[in-house]
């Protein structure tokens, strides 16, 4: 097979060689400005600093702010159990054993003071009001006869010997009717109510105290002895908390201070405390002291006698310069913010850049932390408040180009 070879016309050649001679320069004047942009580009800022087109701020939202004078609460953390003071939990029981007969609670049914719990029956009851009114009759008579004993010994027509024995006999039975009074007393039976000769077969078991009922031990028909605890009631509106302080904070708190609480794990608080008391021993297995705060704010119905929770003791409320935690960013071993250095104009367009400096952190609360400036800074400096991290993110990028 033949393989012909077009040769180009003679006279087109000078033309192909003037085409080639301007394409050839075309790709020297590109080739010309991507070194000169690499040049600049490569004219890098200095490690500490970051420039930002304006869309680059804009579409990052970052925010700029001043340093401000805040009042900022130095914290001290703990941790501690809610408890129940004494006066606000009750155990219930009878003073003499009977049969229940009914109960009219169920556990977490809310109960008044003095409200009936249940009712309880048994033939001692009915011995004992029974007793009762034999005695207030005896006594009736024995005072009498007390009475008329004195009378006749004023005509001699007795001895004092008898006039004695009669007031013995009086004494005695008054201190047996005062004693069932009181026995009635702490059954709930109404002493007036049979002297008026109305007795009951059954007995009411009340509540002491309004509150919450916690426990129930009894059902119908079961035998409640006086060493059962028959229901157990608690008042959860006034709690207390007991928290744990270690050597090193000791000389911090003092009582009437607050206390910021809330949940293990969690940071926003739900409850507030008042230190009212300090132990002044010192455990000597934890190395730290029990100190005692009422609570009283309770959020949430989360708080309750037993839960743990973490606490935080305010110590002091001082006036710092501060600086919103977005603010501050951790590089290396040192903390830093970016200030805005300056804002270049090129026709339209402004070009900011963000200088870096160090900071030392102190106390951090309400989303605000203490900064000192190892460097003196003024006090117009604008900085960034929010969107540091965009802002790392292109410092890193300029950090970690490509070296090629």
């Amino acid at each position: 097979m033949k393989i012909s070879i077009i040769k180009p016309p003679i006279f087109l050649l000078p033309i192909m060689l003037i085409l080639y001679s301007c394409q050839s320069k075309n790709t020297t004047i590109e080739k010309d400005k991507l070194v000169q942009e690499n040049v600049k580009q490569d004219t890098a800022l200095p490690a500490d600093e970051v420039m930002l087109t304006e869309k680059q701020v804009e579409t990052m939202g970052i925010q700029l702010g001043s340093v401000e004078k805040k009042n900022l609460t130095n914290l001290v953390k703990a941790n501690g159990f809610i408890i129940l003071p004494p006066q606000q939990k009750a155990n219930v029981s009878t003073f003499i054993g009977g049969v229940v007969k009914s109960v009219n609670v169920i556990a977490g049914n809310q109960v008044k003071k003095g409200q009936i719990l249940a009712l309880l029956e048994s033939t001692e009851y009915i011995q004992l009001q029974e007793d009762y009114l034999k005695a207030k009759s005896n006594l009736v008579f024995l005072e009498k006869d007390y009475a008329r004993q004195k009378e006749m010994l004023s005509a001699n027509a007795t001895s004092e010997k008898m006039v004695q024995q009669a007031l013995n006999n009086y004494s005695a039975i008054r201190a047996t009717v005062l004693s069932l009074q009181n026995k009635l007393k702490l059954l709930d039976i109404s002493a007036n109510d049979l002297d008026k000769g109305k007795m009951t077969t059954a007995i009411s078991v009340v509540s002491p105290i309004t509150g919450y009922v916690q426990k129930v031990n009894v059902n119908i028909g079961k035998f409640a002895d006086p060493s059962l605890v028959m229901f157990e009631i608690i008042n959860s509106h006034r709690l207390f908390i007991d928290l744990q302080i270690y050597e090193q904070d000791m000389d911090k708190i003092k009582a009437g201070q607050k206390v910021l609480l809330s949940l293990p794990n969690e940071s926003t608080p739900i409850g507030e405390a008042t230190i009212y008391a300090i132990d002044r021993a010192l455990d000597s297995a934890t190395k730290s002291i029990t100190v005692h705060a009422k609570i009283t704010k309770n959020g949430t119905s989360v708080l309750i006698p037993g839960i743990y929770v973490n606490a935080y003791i305010q110590t002091s409320n001082d006036k710092v310069t501060a600086v919103p935690d977005e603010a501050i960013y951790k590089e290396g071993q040192t903390e830093n913010i970016f200030i805005l250095s300056e804002i270049k104009k090129e026709g339209q367009n402004k070009e900011y850049i963000f200088l870096a400096k160090e900071v030392k952190t102190g106390i951090s609360n309400a989303g605000f932390t203490e900064v000192a400036f190892p460097e003196n800074i003024s006090q117009n400096a604008r900085i960034v408040t929010k969107g540091t991290y965009y802002i790392i993110s292109e410092k890193n990028k300029g950090a970690g180009g490509d070296q090629d």
